[in-house]
């Protein structure tokens, strides 16, 4: 009899395997549940993609905190804010790994030298650290807005729209922005808080903001004629494709 179980740790994934007899086997661990640290990535421009996905093949292969890319995908449309050419969500077993991963020589810090300095030469980016609860397995064709919220000039009227406007989406994981790593150059731009909005597909994220529903929530916020006295924010819509999975792990 074998057994083996995961267990979360800032310094990434550990498990640990108890054996009863010499020819015990183990299924793989369940997956723990609870909160985790994500990057929530929007990439204005990549400049000079060999350098680009140079850096980040080298990052994929760093395990030391237990980075996991689960989004890198084209973005459909920016519906609010600067245009944003891709987003990307890296997962991690908890925040402070998120955060500690960045300049650490033996794991990201060392791809990210491949970018230069200014890494602004080779790409243009906003990647921004919150906590979550854990997405779940993503199918392919699945649509997300992935969110960067650069402040709320009204909390009032933004959680009366918000309080409306989640629940058309079929999952919501958010936080408030713990840490950001970078938005040098051109987008330096602060994010205070960021989000993952799932849905069916990325049409209906297209779809979403002519919709009655959204409509009314926007209403309830007094964003019927215009936020921009409510929110800044910049909002992106993308479709979940495995074959992106591989473009970011090239």
């Amino acid at each position: 009899m074998a057994e083996s179980t995961k267990e979360l740790t800032d310094e990434g994934a550990k498990v640990t395997t108890t054996v009863e007899g010499s020819d015990a086997t183990a299924a793989a661990p369940a997956e723990p549940a609870g909160k985790r640290g994500y990057w929530i990535i929007h990439l204005l421009s990549i400049k000079d993609e060999e350098k680009f996905f140079a850096h980040l093949s080298l990052a994929n292969s760093k395990t030391k905190y237990g980075g996991k890319t689960r989004i890198f995908a084209p973005v459909k449309q920016t519906l609010k804010g600067d245009p944003v050419a891709f987003c990307a969500v890296i997962e991690f077993p908890s925040v402070q790994a998120a955060i500690d991963c960045w300049d650490d020589e033996e794991d990201y810090a060392e791809a990210r030298k491949l970018l230069g300095d200014p890494e602004t030469d080779v790409v243009e980016r906003r990647v921004c650290v919150v906590e979550a609860e854990a997405l779940p397995e993503l199918k392919p064709g699945q649509g997300f807005w992935i969110n960067h919220v650069h402040a709320v000039k009204d909390q009032e009227k933004f959680m009366a729209y918000a309080g409306q406007s989640i629940p058309l989406f079929s999952s919501a994981h958010m936080g408030p922005v713990v840490h950001q790593h970078v938005g040098a150059g051109a987008t330096s731009y602060t994010v205070a808080f960021a989000a993952m909005f799932g849905l069916e597909s990325a049409q209906a994220g297209l779809d979403m903001p002519a919709s009655d529903a959204y409509q009314a929530a926007k209403a309830a916020g007094g964003m019927a004629d215009g936020e921009d006295d409510v929110v800044d924010r910049t909002v992106c819509v993308i479709e979940y494709d495995p074959q992106y999975d591989q473009l970011a792990a090239k």
